[in-house]
């Protein structure tokens, strides 16, 4: 069975126009997104753009999107301190041209014990009856897969390929493969009504365990040969 390393979820709200001065530290803890106390290392409150993080979550705001990034691998809970984020985001600033949101789930596969990176590979992703297989059947060759569908009122992007994460070692740097599997649910709201995208936006945050699971169950599914 192959073994899960690591997984990330990300929330991303995209508008027209967002207003990155409005999230000042004051702000943010006075409309109880977060405590601020909680903030630590390097963090940028700008009219341009604001970042900031702390041990649960980083978040960035630019004038095309707001982006919540956390680690799901290894985490027990509901994740309410990072939903949290941009369902206030959304009920405090209704009036702003909202176009999409985008729930996202990577995970990253290794092997299962006793089997090489490149076999699993191959197993997983690089055989069918694609003529364009046996063009590369060598063995350094390497393989990905796209799936897309409509999905509980979503468009669910599903991108599978080998990637490399770069590795501290004694003496320099170790390459270490990886199969990333990555999840987007896209919910598009810009043919809605403006009054009403907030809203929707909201109802569908309401949604994030729910795809987390079906994400989770489709990566069981998808990483067995």
């Amino acid at each position: 069975m192959a073994l899960v390393e690591n997984a990330f979820a990300s929330i991303v709200l995209t508008a027209q126009s967002f207003n990155p001065s409005i999230f000042t530290e004051t702000w943010l803890g006075r409309n109880s997104i977060l405590n601020v106390d909680s903030l630590e290392g390097t963090r940028v409150f700008s009219p341009e753009v604001v970042q900031f993080q702390t041990s649960e979550v980083r978040v960035l705001i630019i004038p095309s999107h707001m982006q919540v990034l956390f680690g799901i691998h290894g985490v027990s809970g509901d994740f309410e301190i990072q939903r949290r984020i941009p369902i206030r985001a959304v009920e405090l600033l209704p009036h702003i041209p909202y176009q999409a949101l985008g729930l996202n789930f990577d995970f990253y596969v290794i092997p299962p014990e006793g089997q090489d990176f490149l076999s699993y590979d191959r197993a997983l992703l690089g055989t069918g009856d694609c003529q364009l297989l046996k063009e590369f059947s060598a063995v350094d060759a390497r393989f990905g897969r796209y799936f897309s569908k409509d999905y509980e009122n979503a468009r669910l992007k599903l991108d599978i390929k080998p990637v490399i994460k770069p590795e501290p070692v004694k003496g320099g740097i170790s390459n270490r493969d990886l199969i990333q599997f990555s999840f987007n649910f896209h919910h598009e709201v810009s043919g809605i009504d403006l009054p009403e995208r907030w809203q929707r936006l909201k109802d569908y945050l309401g949604n994030w365990s729910s795809l987390k699971d079906y994400a989770t169950r489709l990566l069981e599914l998808g990483a067995k040969p």
